[in-house]
């Protein structure tokens, strides 16, 4: 505001102060001793001031929503009656503001004020104007004082965009004002949030089949696993090359998913880019699914009273040696308490010192966001780096926190015991022979034999073929031996055939294999039934 008025105190004789009935402003009345009859009169002199409303005191502005209403709605116009004043400027020639101009052109308003016009819709909402955003100043934040010129001034102000739109939003305004209509910011959000639920909507399906494929543990990459879905090259047998058609697990289940489903299908046959079903969004899925299971898992391992860590180092097919760690918790309380064992995550490892082995199973179980203080066993094999006195992994972590006991790993130690009675002669030439037995029936002619005998028994085992014996991990052994066991019977008639229908080196070493099934390696076999029974 750049006046403020004040009611003086005065004698009950002096007459109240001019108060003009076009400048709305602040006024503070600071009478103490004025008499009734001046105070009344200064009343009488606000209310009657109370609707009429200068455009001059808005010039400049920072509007509320109130005061544009005014200004757009509630301005002071002068009567028809009203004798304009004469500026200095046009004394000579006797100009005056005309107020047939006020009819001509419903936008403009005379300021009292600042005796001189303005566009009442461009005060309010033009901020910049014409070619390169200048500074507004006639009629918008200045007052409009050139009579000569007002006609073709106020025709040009009539066209011009930023007046054009001044309008528009002046409408607008008044129909949220009025009708209390949402803004257009609120209908932008408004749009945004039904944008933002058909993607979701959108989303799931794809979601779903890439948690299916996880789930049956199959591939979702195809030949064609790029380009927009197409549901018009079906193969109807008639296609020259049906491979061409073969697009992926994830994508051929989205399509026939879509198939019931009319929005995923419309979405799917669209233009846009923005799919979510490529390689990388596939990864960004699969990762966002592991970390929301992971967090569950942690949350069961803190509501835990205790839990246990269980670590291993290996090289994976790349040649990175990788540190897995999982946790050992019992789960419920009571009659439902379970014991639980979970994988939480791989870590790649680039030393296998025991104090850098510990300090990423310490990182790795933070990282996780599982809470370490409830730490209470530590489970590895027997290493030295893990389960050293001095400088291993359990005795660093047992270090900082002491209630970690360290447990070597009890598969583990079965595996070294296992291994280690395995390097008896006659149990090692036992597992040689089932070995050979498995590299000889490797062959497509040799293993047709093998299934025939096997379709052609009684029995009705849980393999049909042998399978090779692993180097390192006695389970994995186990496996294969368990294999060769139950189809022993079959084994012997396979072999048997071959070497009494055969005509080449494969007689030669049927014949050989059968003969080295001697006592000894019977017994040996009989060994592994009673070590079967304990595994």
């Amino acid at each position: 505001m750049d006046k403020l008025y004040y009611v003086s105190t005065v004698e009950k004789t002096s007459p109240p102060p001019k108060i003009r009935k076009d400048d709305r402003e602040l006024f503070e009345l600071c009478s103490t001793s004025t008499s009734s009859t001046h105070q009344d009169q200064v009343n009488a002199s606000l209310q009657q001031m109370h609707n009429a409303n200068d455009v001059g005191l808005f010039i400049n502005r920072s509007l509320s929503d109130c005061e544009k209403n005014i200004v757009l709605t509630d301005l002071w116009v002068p009567p028809e009656n009203y004798k304009f004043p004469l500026l200095d400027l046009w004394k000579k020639r006797g100009l005056r503001f005309q107020y047939k101009w006020l009819k001509v052109f419903p936008w403009l308003s005379y300021s009292e004020k600042f005796d001189g016009a303005f566009c009442k819709h461009c005060v309010v909402f033009a901020f910049a104007g014409g070619i390169g955003s200048q500074r507004l100043g006639s009629l918008v934040s200045t007052p409009f004082q050139n009579w000569k010129k007002a006609t073709e001034v106020l025709s040009d102000h009539n066209n011009l965009e930023y007046h054009k739109t001044s309008i528009l939003k002046s409408e607008h305004f008044l129909n949220i004002f009025s009708n209390n209509a949402p803004s257009i910011i609120d209908k932008l959000d408004d749009e945004r949030i039904k944008q933002k639920k058909q993607n979701r909507l959108k989303l799931i399906p794809i979601i779903e089949c890439i948690i299916l494929c996880g789930r049956q543990e199959i591939s979702l990459r195809g030949h064609r696993d790029f380009g927009s879905i197409k549901f018009n090259n079906e193969s109807d047998g008639n296609n020259s090359n049906l491979n061409e058609a073969n697009e992926g697990n994830f994508r051929a289940i989205l399509k026939y998913k879509a198939k019931d489903i009319d929005y995923l299908k419309n979405h799917l046959e669209s233009e846009s880019r923005n799919k979510y079903i490529s390689p990388q969004i596939q990864n960004e899925i699969i990762t966002i699914c592991g970390d929301l299971i992971l967090s569950k898992l942690v949350k069961m391992v803190n509501s835990a009273q205790c839990f246990s860590v269980l670590a291993d180092e290996t090289a994976d097919v790349s040649v990175k040696e990788q540190l897995t760690l999982c946790v050992r918790f019992v789960n419920g309380t009571g009659e439902n308490a379970k014991l639980c064992e979970f994988f939480l995550k791989y870590v790649e490892v680039h030393n296998l010192t025991g104090q850098h082995l510990a300090s990423t199973i310490l990182e790795g179980l933070n990282s996780c966001g599982i809470d370490c203080s409830k730490m209470y066993g530590q489970g590895y094999d027997g290493a030295s780096n893990m389960s050293g006195k001095f400088k291993g992994v359990q005795t660093i972590i047992r270090n900082k926190y002491p209630r970690a006991l360290y447990v070597h790993c009890a598969a583990h130690t079965l595996n070294l015991a296992v291994s280690s009675s395995c390097e008896q002669q006659s149990i090692r030439n036992c597992l040689g022979v089932i070995e050979k037995m498995h590299c000889f029936f490797n062959t497509p002619k040799r293993h047709s034999i093998l299934l025939e005998a096997i379709a052609n028994s009684d029995l009705n085992p849980s393999s049909k073929s042998l399978k090779r014996l692993c180097a390192t991990r006695w389970v994995e052994r186990y496996t294969a031996v368990n294999d060769f066991v139950e189809l022993f019977p079959c084994v012997v008639e396979a072999l048997d055939k071959i070497s009494t229908t055969f005509n080449d080196k494969s007689s030669t070493d049927a014949s050989m294999l059968v003969k080295s099934m001697d006592s000894e390696f019977l017994i040996a076999l009989q060994i592994f039934k009673v070590i079967k029974q304990y595994i």
